[in-house]
Order: C-alpha cells, then structure tokens, then sequence
C-alpha cells in the first residue's frame, strides 16, 4: 500500500479516520504527542495512560494544575504539559 503526504509513516490496517465526535480516545492523544514531540515523547503506552489520566480529572472537574499532576504521575513533568496540550486540543477538534 502505497501512502502519499502526511508524515509518510501509515501502515496498512492503521486507524486513518478521526474518532466519533464526543468521545475521547487517549491513544490517538498518545499519537499527537508522539507526532509533534517525536522520540523523546517515549512509548505510546505511557502517553496514553497519562492522556487518560488527565482527561479523567478533566471530566471530574478538577483544575488544569491537577490535570497535569495526574499526567505526570505517568510520563515526566515536562511531558505531561504536552499531554495536557495535546488532550484540550483533541477536545477543540474533536468536542469530546
């Protein structure tokens, strides 16, 4: 299969489509990070664990300083900034 524009990384079977709008996923924030950080963001797995956490305390109602405690308590400090970032972005784009 042949991909043209984008970063050029698809692989067959890969999610191409954007998610339900109002619904929330933590892998394609895992995703964002990853894409606009590269590989010091890490692994998806951690990304998307500290995406959840923060969407969690978001739907709990909790301030943006504990948005980002609960990111961290998965990725570094400065990574889990960019987390937060990347979740109220999906947020805008996607009305979750």
């Amino acid at each position: 299969m042949k991909h043209w524009g984008g970063t050029g990384r698809y692989v067959e079977g890969e999610r191409v489509f954007a998610p339900p709008a109002g619904s929330f996923d933590a892998d394609w924030v895992a995703g964002i990070v990853q894409d606009r950080h590269g590989v010091v963001a890490g692994d998806r797995g951690p990304l998307a664990a500290a995406a959840q956490a923060a969407w969690d305390a978001r739907c709990a109602g909790e301030p943006c300083a504990a948005l980002r405690a609960a990111a961290a308590r998965h990725v570094p400090d400065w990574l889990a900034a960019e987390v937060v970032q990347a979740t109220d972005d999906f947020i805008q784009a996607y009305r979750a």
